[in-house]
Order: C-alpha cells, then sequence, then structure tokens
C-alpha cells in the first residue's frame, strides 16, 4: 500500500528544491572592485566593500542595481552646502516671481492708462522736489551760520583771546546739521532718480500687460 503521507513529502521537498535553486538561477552576482582597483564577482559583496559602490548582475551579465559608495564626511558636507545654496537660490527666485505677480496686479488694479502712471509719478516727484528744496534752504541757512560762527572765533582768538566754549559747541552743532542735510539730500536725489527709473520700467509692463490682455481677449472670441 502506498504510503499517502511519504509521496506527499517527497513532493514538497521536490517543490522546495526546485524553488531553491529557481532563488539561486536568478540571484546573479555582485561586482565590485577592491583596494587595488581589482574587479571582482561572487554572491555576496565582502563587509569591507559593502560602503563602497558595488553592482547586482543578473544571470546574463547586465547590471540591473548598483549601489553607489558612501561619501566621506567632506563629501556629505559638500553636499549639504550645495543644498544649502540651491535652497536659497530657489526661495530668492520664487519671491522675486511673486513679487513681479503682485505688481503686475497693482498696476492692472490701480491704474488705467499710461497717463494715471505719469501723474502718480508726477506726484512722488513734486513731493521729493518740495523735500529737496526745504533741505538745501536749510544748508545754505547752516553754511552762512557756520561761517559768522567761524569768523567770530577767528576774531576772538586773534586778539590772543580765548573763544567761549559754546562758540565752539555751536560749530560742532551746525556742522552736524549740514553733515545730515547733505545726506538727506543726497538720499532724496537718489530717491529721485530712483522713481524715474521704476516709472520708465512700469511704463514697459503695463504696455504688455495691457497687450497680453488684448489678445486674450480676442483669443476667446475666436
Amino acid at each position: 500500500m502506498i504510503n499517502t503521507k511519504l509521496i506527499k513529502l517527497l513532493i514538497l521537498n521536490g517543490l522546495l528544491s526546485i524553488l531553491l535553486m529557481s532563488t539561486h538561477a536568478h540571484a546573479g552576482l555582485n561586482k565590485w572592485v577592491d583596494d587595488k582597483g581589482q574587479i571582482h564577482y561572487g554572491d555576496r559583496v565582502p563587509a569591507e566593500y559593502l560602503h563602497k559602490e558595488h553592482s547586482m548582475l543578473n544571470e546574463q551579465g547586465v547590471t540591473v542595481r548598483t549601489s553607489e559608495a558612501m561619501k566621506t564626511k567632506k563629501e556629505l558636507s559638500e553636499q549639504e552646502k550645495q543644498r544649502v545654496i540651491k535652497s536659497a537660490a530657489d526661495k530668492k527666485r520664487m519671491i522675486a516671481a511673486r513679487k513681479k505677480a503682485l505688481r503686475d496686479r497693482v498696476l492692472l488694479d490701480t491704474f488705467t492708462t499710461e497717463k494715471d502712471l505719469s501723474i502718480a509719478r508726477d506726484a512722488r516727484i513734486v513731493a521729493i522736489d518740495s523735500q529737496i528744496s526745504l533741505a538745501e534752504t536749510l544748508i545754505k541757512n547752516d553754511e552762512v551760520k557756520l561761517s559768522n560762527l567761524k569768523g567770530r572765533i577767528d576774531s576772538i582768538e586773534s586778539s590772543g583771546r580765548k573763544a567761549p566754549e559754546n562758540l565752539h559747541k555751536d560749530v560742532s552743532s551746525v556742522s552736524r546739521q549740514l553733515e545730515n542735510n547733505y545726506a538727506f539730500t543726497e538720499d532724496k536725489n537718489n530717491e529721485r532718480a530712483e522713481i524715474i527709473k521704476t516709472f520708465e520700467e512700469d511704463v514697459k509692463r503695463f504696455r504688455q500687460l495691457k497687450k497680453e490682455k488684448r489678445e486674450a481677449r480676442e483669443k476667446q472670441r475666436q
């Protein structure tokens, strides 16, 4: 009488053998290079070379997977540095794009014609010119005042006397006021130039946006 259990066991062993042979046949070979630059092949990559680049080959000898070499601390540091630089550059581009989009929206929402832009520019120029004019008047007055103070000091000291301390303090005070007004005037002149430059750029962009808007409307009609 045939032992059923024995037959099942034999069949199971046969299936396991086939499975193991199939797994081994498809496992392929590992390829690595040693410290001397020699290429090696084997079922397993030695532990001392696992941190270096190695590949898995199929039964036809074709590379199916490559494990990159582990990076050194210096390489990782440089990689992180480049990542930070790229991230900062990407952020800068994103901010610039947002500012540009915002400026475009402001141009279209605030101004209807180029004349509106000119009116806004002129109003700002007039305000700045008024500030510059006031500062220049103060500068002239302070220059006269400073000249008079120095003249008094020179007159006193030329007679062999010592000029009062308050006169020297007044000279210092007026000199500081002059320096501040010189700087203020320079800043305002730079601001004025920047307004004119920005206006020219805004006009060009405004024309382009209006053109794109017209073209979009015409395209919708078609």
